[in-house]
């Protein structure tokens, strides 16, 4: 089928029609190649040919087809998008996604007579063009990724490396917090081969830390005329100074108490003094505990005959002058821990809104009550696992998306929302309508408990979750059927109005079920 469109900007009725430019042309090469775009002297009316414009990679004699025009844009401009194939997408499902090109060769492909014609009717005549792929010009390596001196840094590239531009802004290496710590300087070095490059910092960095430079398109070009993309890289300058360290830290807040661990780093021996002073504990009814030491492997393990059980604070001191470090002596350090305990009660379900096998009109939510406050888990990168689940009605999937209660620091319910949408400021349900019944399994859902309220480090409200990543387990089933409305429910005033169990406001009672109607509450069968 032939497909129509008015696209440009008006221009003088009396000039020859004609074409200003081309993209991509054919003196430039280029990476890959997302669209064609042609520009006129004048507004334009496109035809595209039943079937589209064939584009051929004359080495490899691949054809792919343009065959979508953009409707959004100036009117004499054409854009002209390459076919359409289908992809994975991430939930398994088959889907359409654009088609670009990047496949090394030379390209041609021509626009046929009457395609294109002005809005006054002149026609543009049947033409040829090409382009050229190069292939990408990226990025294969970096030195160095973990350095105690960060002085300077290497990129190697798949190409030769025929200019390096830094920006007039400079470069700027930046730390975990983004703040600027050093500016690479504006001279660099390329490689006999051509392939690499290497920037010095102005100043080198010898602070322990992760650090950051972005390098941006342009940096480098290739021989063959290539630019390179956004680079991004992370470089972690090591410890090496000599330290040591407990496996108890000052004010922490632990369940347990046990042998005290005194571990090394960059230190090659470690000798304890005979005669010194033991490590003693003060405990919180006002004893005290001794403790023997050990050496073994370059670790100290400091041993006390007593059980520590006691809730309270403990206090290790432990002395000066205890062992020495490649011959040095130690400091004196003072410990204070906490030990407290904390009963996991065991986590249950122990109701799911609406109920579990009911039959309802629609649905809107779904909201799980526990026997105590939970929230959804996290992965190792702080994603939240159960953000998203999948309700299951036959073959037709439904996203379910986690609805937050800000109205409180624990909650012992969660609420997911049928395909939510975003409003502006608040997700908004699509309720499930389509009757038939509805499986949610349970094991989707991941979550902490076991939540313990007290005060951080900085004086503010804090919550410890002892119980974590608890998946939860069993199917739960809802069967939307018809309508079965009773009609409309009388309320004394306009300030009066119709809830459902899960507080929802209704303007109309439309299944069996329990109902709010005037502060009261009301069965319909």
């Amino acid at each position: 089928m032939a497909m129509f469109m008015f696209i440009g900007t008006s221009m003088a009725q009396n000039e020859a029609f004609g074409l200003t430019s081309v993209s991509p042309d054919s003196k430039t090469p280029v990476a890959t190649v997302d669209y064609v775009q042609l520009i006129f002297n004048k507004d334009v009316v496109v035809t595209l040919p039943e079937g589209g414009i064939e584009v051929k990679n004359t080495d490899t004699q691949e054809v792919v087809k343009l065959d979508r025009i953009n409707e959004f844009v100036a009117k004499n401009i054409v854009i002209l998008y390459f076919e359409q194939k289908a992809v994975v997408g991430k939930d398994g499902k088959e889907e359409m996604a654009d088609q670009y090109l990047n496949t090394p060769g030379t390209y041609t492909y021509t626009i046929p007579a009457g395609c294109i014609k002005s809005v006054d009717n002149e026609e543009f005549a049947e033409q040829t063009f090409t382009f050229s792929i190069l292939e990408a010009f990226e990025m294969v390596d970096y030195t160095p990724t973990n350095t105690d001196k960060f002085e300077s840094f290497t990129v190697t590239f798949n190409k030769e490396v025929e200019k390096v531009t830094i920006p007039s802004s400079g470069i700027m290496v930046v730390d975990y917090y983004w703040t600027p710590v050093a500016e690479v300087k504006k001279e660099y070095t390329i490689s006999e081969d051509k392939k690499s490059v290497t920037f010095e910092l102005e100043t080198p960095i010898t602070t322990p830390g992760n650090y950051y430079i972005d390098l941006y398109n342009g940096v480098c070009t290739s021989t063959d005329g290539m630019k390179s993309n956004y680079m991004s890289l992370a470089f972690n300058v090591i410890d090496t100074a000599p330290s040591y360290s407990f496996n108890i830290e000052d004010g922490e807040r632990v369940k347990e108490i046990n042998n005290l661990e005194i571990t090394f780093k960059n230190i090659n021996k470690v000798e304890l003094v005979e005669g010194a002073d033991p490590v003693v504990v003060y405990m919180p009814g006002g004893g005290e505990a001794t403790g023997t030491a050990t050496l073994a492997d370059n670790m100290i393990t400091v041993t006390f005959d007593e059980q520590f059980t006691e809730e309270g604070e403990y206090t290790f001191n432990i002395p000066a002058n205890m062992f020495t470090m490649d011959g040095t002596p130690n400091t004196r350090s003072v410990i204070n821990v906490t030990l407290y305990t904390f009963e996991i009660a065991p986590l249950e379900i122990t109701a799911i809104t609406p109920e579990n096998g009911s039959t309802v009109g629609q649905i809107e939510k779904i909201v799980l009550t526990f026997n105590q406050p939970v929230r959804p888990s996290y992965d190792e990168n702080w994603q939240m696992i159960s953000y998203e689940i999948k309700m299951l009605c036959g073959e037709e999937e439904y996203i379910l998306t986690y609805s937050p209660d800000y109205s409180t620091n624990v909650s012992n319910q969660l609420e997911y929302l049928v395909n939510a949408r975003w409003t502006g400021y608040e997700y908004e349900s699509t309720p499930a309508t389509t009757e038939g019944t509805y499986t949610l399994d349970l094991s989707q859902i991941v979550v902490d408990y076991a939540a313990e309220e007290g005060i951080d480090e900085y004086g503010y409200p804090a919550i410890t979750w002892h119980g974590t990543n608890y998946q939860c387990a069993g199917t739960y089933t809802l069967t939307v059927g018809k309508d079965t409305s009773i009609g409309t429910v009388e309320v004394e005033s306009a300030s009066k109005a119709i809830y459902d169990l899960t507080g929802r406001k209704i303007e109309q009672i439309t299944n069996a079920g329990i109902y709010i109607v005037n502060g009261k509450k009301i069965v319909v069968k």
